[in-house]
């Protein structure tokens, strides 16, 4: 009995150790919590370069926009500063160009609101400044017809001038006024240049201003930018004069025609002027006819001069 006894005894302790002791919960896969971490790192790593490169594109079309508003406002000012010089002795005339100047003030205005992001309003505006633009040349043209009836009409008054003292000076008034708006016409639509430089080349292109080295006379410039002038092909044509004031020119027969006469050119170039700033280079080559001394370049288009400069021979 004691046995049995035991027997049951020692069950019962198994039996509550057994429920004493508690369930092991089944281990978590540790591999697939990596895979898990470092596919969230990995989506982590592409937004933020997604994010950074789209940041860099914006920063880029921005500053491009930036520098187009303020090429369109510059070009607003030039315009601006171009009708000053358009205003005549007409009432009518000068009534229709404050209008045109109040327009582009009021352009000038709604940029300084406008943001440099906003392409599809800088587009507008820039199509406006075109049409500002057309405009400026009409009343150009206007105007000069304006001038040709005016001083028709001042010879008129001179035949008459015997007859009718009183209308002397009145006459002589509106001679001067047409002259100045003329003058001023012609002094806005006018080009310009600037830069400009004559060097003597050597055979390998290199500046060299020894007469027994010079092969040919490179003169550069630049065709400042003009929104009154009138855009299209012309020639630029270069005169060289020499210690002696003889023209270096390749043919007798070279002529083009300033202020009345024909005279003869040492080189000419066609451009195509857009009314923007236009580098232009033209050669001359020595054809044995150099001295040594100094030399003036002239530089001639439409009729005027436009520029001048000097280089030396040695």
């Amino acid at each position: 009995m004691k046995m049995e006894d035991q027997n049951k005894n020692q069950n019962l302790k198994n039996e509550q150790q057994t429920n004493n002791q508690a369930p092991v919960p089944p281990q978590k896969n540790k591999s697939g919590l990596m895979f898990i971490l470092f596919l969230v790192i990995a989506l982590l790593a592409v937004v933020t370069f997604l994010y950074i490169n789209q940041r860099q594109t914006t920063d880029e079309i921005r500053t491009v926009l930036t520098e187009e508003k303020d090429s369109l406002q510059s070009h607003l000012i030039q315009l601006r500063a171009g009708y000053d010089d358009l205003m005549t002795d007409n009432d009518s005339m000068n009534a229709q160009l404050i209008i045109e100047k109040e327009k582009i003030d009021d352009l000038l205005a709604e940029i300084k609101t406008v943001k440099a992001i906003n392409y599809t309003k800088i587009k507008q505006l820039q199509n406006e400044l075109g049409t500002l633009r057309a405009v400026a040349k009409s009343y150009v043209r206007q105007i000069d017809s304006l001038n040709t009836m005016n001083q028709e009409l001042v010879a008129e008054n001179i035949l008459v001038k015997n007859e009718i003292k009183t209308a002397k000076s009145v006459n002589v008034e509106l001679e001067e006024q047409n002259k100045d708006l003329s003058g001023k016409v012609e002094l806005a639509s006018a080009l310009r240049t600037e830069n400009l430089e004559a060097v003597p080349l050597n055979k390998r292109g290199k500046p060299n201003n020894k007469i027994n080295k010079i092969v040919k006379i490179k003169v550069g410039f630049r065709i400042k930018e003009n929104v009154l002038a009138n855009a299209g092909e012309r020639d630029i044509y270069v005169r060289i004069a020499g210690p002696d004031d003889y023209i270096l020119a390749k043919s007798e027969e070279d002529l083009f025609e300033y202020e009345g006469q024909q005279i003869v050119y040492s080189a000419k170039r066609p451009v195509d002027y857009i009314n923007k700033n236009l580098d232009v280079i033209v050669y001359w080559d020595n054809n044995g006819a150099l001295l040594q001394g100094a030399y003036e370049v002239y530089i001639f288009a439409d009729g005027n001069e436009i520029g001048t400069t000097q280089f030396l021979i040695e």
